[in-house]
């Protein structure tokens, strides 16, 4: 089997976690569970990760492995917490032990050092469970070690003394602490920097951020006078009047909208034409602005228009579905369909600037927000094993939808960020952003494009884990863990019933991100993906649709 890799690299920085450390039983999980409440940020505690994953108790690893073994359990759970942003993260007594990974998850952080009295610690651990740690005298060993790591913990972050305060009382001071640190840019809760071929870009994410378009705008794109808003039909009476408004505030002349189709029927050459015709019209230079309102369509047919008319003019994304933000937003890929092809013809064009409001989705049916999920799971599939978890665990409304969709949306854009920041022409890495995609483009084509790109992303993740099984790649177990977290998330994860296997096939080997002729898989594994060269097509077409299934979603 040919194979390569492609490791997860490093992503660009979010918003700043909070970060609660300390000695044992000075009440970091408590107080952070309190601040996390107060801030609307997730939290993680890690030695609960731990446990989860090791499937016993912190006093059980300890007793049973040995501290070397414990330690080695922490260090990888303390690495995947740096890939968060905007969390709060409680982490065991001893976990600034382990220099570089603790360094590296409070480095931007806003860290705080739970302390108490030592008479006042040696009370509470009385009524806890056992600690391996304090044997055979707790009284002396929490002594000597608070001695021994007072140097750590003094280099970790501030102090805050927890000795007679209840926790809400510091939980409260947590937060305060966060608040007063961080910094955000106008209302935008966070701005995700992106690495282009033509220099860095941003992405602001943020409840009202669309308020400021017309200003963030203008600080890059400053000789640009002309902005054509091109926007789809279900979402202009919602935003149109909105964006117009924020480009005249900025400056720019804006003029009548472009409305599109909704939908795929927006990426046909003949809508992409009539855009074109409309430039024409309007009398457009390379100095104009592209602005994309919309879904993944409608930004795919206006950014290649953009990319196309003059020979490229600026382009703005503001997506307006969970599925565009989280990736049709930001890389660069525009285009459209062709001869039945999803994607066959497009180009490389990356915006000058996106602009997310994650609650503009909230306004959209359910079912249709619940396709962009798929992209989500995606993402921490490759790259965030703590938001892959926290989406089996979280809390989901009364509509089925993750209550913290805003932060979902964060994570998701900064693991794409940081596979385009590395390879912005899809030549190396990114390539692990097909993963399930190959199957995915399969059965949107072989339905006609009556299945959803999101609900055959799930579909085709499903696969994509089934084929990496088949030849021994990716972790025990992880089709069936996949599919409970897709089917929990109510999305897909067989192929609708009567949908032709040769048809698929047939996508499946047309697909166009073939190499030498030859159809290829992403999957997942450890750190990131492998890309399969030279697959049997028995063997990707069982992956898709097994012989016995024990989940449709």
């Amino acid at each position: 089997m040919n194979a390569s890799f492609l490791p997860v690299p490093a992503l660009p920085p979010g918003r700043p976690l909070l970060v609660v450390t300390g000695f044992m039983a000075t009440g970091k999980t408590t107080a952070g569970r309190v601040a996390a409440s107060l801030l609307g940020l997730p939290f993680f505690d890690l030695d609960e990760v731990i446990e989860r994953r090791a499937g016993r108790q912190v006093g059980e690893i300890l007793a049973n492995l040995g501290e070397p073994a414990f330690r080695s359990l922490e260090r990888e759970v303390v690495g995947d917490a740096t890939r968060l942003s905007a969390a709060v993260v409680a982490t065991g007594g001893g976990a600034a032990l382990d220099g570089p990974s603790f360094a590296a998850l409070t480095r931007g952080a806003v860290a705080a050092v739970l302390t108490a009295d030592p008479d006042d610690l040696e009370r509470r651990l009385e009524a806890g469970p056992d600690r391996p740690l304090l044997r055979p005298d707790p009284s002396r060993r929490i002594r000597e070690l608070l001695r021994e790591r007072s140097r750590l913990y003094a280099k970790a972050g501030e102090e805050l003394a927890t000795t007679a305060r209840s926790p809400g009382d510091v939980g409260h001071e947590l937060a305060g602490r966060y608040r007063r640190w961080r910094r955000d840019e106008g209302d935008a809760t966070a701005a995700i920097t992106v690495r282009g071929p033509g220099g860095p870009y941003q992405v602001a994410i943020g409840s009202g951020v669309l308020r400021h378009l017309g200003a963030r705008l203008r600080r890059v794109a400053a000789a640009s006078e002309d902005a054509v808003v091109v926007i789809d039909r279900s979402v202009d009476p919602i935003l149109g009047d909105r964006i117009s408004s924020a480009l005249r505030e900025g400056g720019f002349r804006s003029g009548p909208r472009v409305v599109l189709p909704s939908g795929e029927s927006a990426k046909r050459v003949e809508v992409v034409a009539g855009i074109w015709e409309t430039f024409r019209h309007r009398r457009l230079d390379r100095t104009a602005v592209v602005v994309a309102v919309g879904g993944g369509a409608a930004l795919d047919a206006a950014g290649f228009a953009a990319a196309t008319f003059a020979r490229g003019v600026s382009l703005v994304n503001v997506p307006t579905t969970l599925l565009a933000m989280v990736d049709a937003s930001l890389g660069g890929k525009v285009a459209i369909d062709h001869a039945g092809a999803k994607n066959l013809v497009g180009a490389f064009h990356h915006p000058i600037l996106t602009m997310v409001d994650p609650t503009t989705v909230r306004s959209a049916p359910p079912a249709a927000t619940r396709g962009g999920l798929a992209e989500i799971v995606k993402a921490a599939l490759l790259a965030s094993p703590l938001v892959f978890e926290w989406l089996e665990t979280s809390p989901l409304d009364e509509t089925g939808l993750p209550e913290n969709l805003e932060w979902l949306v964060e994570q998701a854009i900064r693991i794409k960020a940081g596979f385009v920041s590395e390879d912005a022409t899809d030549r190396s890495v990114r390539k692990a952003l097909n993963l399930g995609h190959t199957f995915a483009h399969a059965v949107e084509s072989a339905s006609g494009f009556e299945t959803s790109h999101g609900e055959a992303v799930a579909i085709g993740l499903v696969a994509a884990a089934r084929l990496g099984a088949t030849h021994g790649i990716g972790p025990e177990g992880l089709p069936e863990r996949l599919s409970a977290l897709l089917g929990r998330l109510r999305l897909p994860v067989v192929p609708p019933e009567g949908l032709s296997g040769g048809a698929m096939l047939e996508a499946m080997t047309a697909d166009k991100k073939r190499i030498g002729g030859q159809s290829v898989f992403v999957v997942p594994a450890p750190g990131g993906a492998r890309l399969l060269r030279d697959v049997d097509p028995r063997s990707a077409l069982e992956a898709l649709l097994p012989s016995e299934v024990s989940h449709r979603g």
